[in-house]
C-alpha cells in the first residue's frame, strides 16, 4: 500500500485572495517541513525575483497549474507556473475527450504536460454539498502532484530530476495536444509504474 504525508499550507483566503509575502511564506514554510512535492493550484502576476528564489532553492518538486486564461505562455509567461527551473512542472488542463480544455493556458516551450481538469469530482466544506464537480488548471495539478506522490512512496530515492523526466517520459500522447506544450500528452500512472519496473528488471 501507498503511504505518504499530506500538509496543509494555506495562504488564500476562501474566496482566492493572498498576498505575494503569503506565497513566499508558504514555499519556503514548506521547505523548511521538508515537502518532497508541493500541488500548487493557484498563480497570477508579474515575475517575482524573491518567490522565484524560493523555489529555487528548495529541494522539493513544484507541481503548478499552467493558468486558466486561454493564455500561451510562452508568450505572456503566467507565474509562478512559467518559472524556468528543473523542480517545476508546469500542468495544463484536458476534458474527457483528451482535448485541451477550452480554458487552459499552454506553451509549447512552458507547458510540460496536462492532466483532466474539467468537471473533475472534488471534496468540500459545504455539509450537504460535499461533494461538487470543478474546472480548471488547479483540478489537473493534483492529479499529477498525486502521481508523482505514487512514485515517490515507492522509489524515495528518485532525485527530482529522474522524477520529472519519468512523469514527462510516460504520457499519454495526444495529437491535438502537440505544439501546445513540451510533451504533448497526458500524465500516466500506469505508464511510469511499468517504465521505472522495467528500469529495475535491466
Amino acid at each position: 500500500m501507498h503511504k505518504a504525508n499530506l500538509m496543509g499550507v494555506k495562504f488564500l483566503t476562501a474566496s482566492g485572495g493572498g498576498t505575494l509575502q503569503g506565497a513566499i511564506d508558504s514555499v519556503l514554510y514548506a521547505t523548511k517541513m521538508g515537502a518532497r512535492i508541493t500541488s500548487n493550484s493557484w498563480g497570477g502576476g508579474g515575475f517575482n525575483q524573491a518567490l522565484y528564489d524560493a523555489f529555487k532553492a528548495s529541494p522539493a518538486m513544484h507541481i503548478i497549474a499552467a493558468g486558466n486564461e486561454r493564455n500561451n505562455n510562452d508568450a505572456r509567461p503566467s507565474y509562478p507556473a512559467t518559472f524556468d527551473l528543473p523542480n517545476v512542472i508546469s500542468v495544463a488542463a484536458t476534458d474527457h475527450n483528451n482535448k485541451l480544455a477550452s480554458f487552459s493556458n499552454y506553451g509549447a516551450t512552458t507547458v510540460d504536460l496536462a492532466a483532466p481538469g474539467v468537471d473533475i469530482l472534488s471534496s468540500t466544506s459545504k455539509g450537504e454539498k460535499a461533494y461538487q464537480k470543478f474546472s480548471g488548471t488547479s483540478m489537473a495539478t493534483p492529479h499529477v502532484s498525486g502521481v508523482a506522490g505514487a512514485i515517490l512512496t515507492e522509489f524515495p530515492e528518485m532525485g527530482n530530476e529522474e522524477l520529472k523526466a519519468l512523469l514527462m517520459g510516460t504520457v499519454d500522447k495526444v495529437p491535438g495536444l502537440e505544439g501546445k506544450m513540451v510533451t504533448g500528452g497526458v500524465v500516466n500512472v500506469n505508464s511510469a509504474f511499468e517504465k521505472k519496473a522495467a528500469e529495475g528488471q535491466e
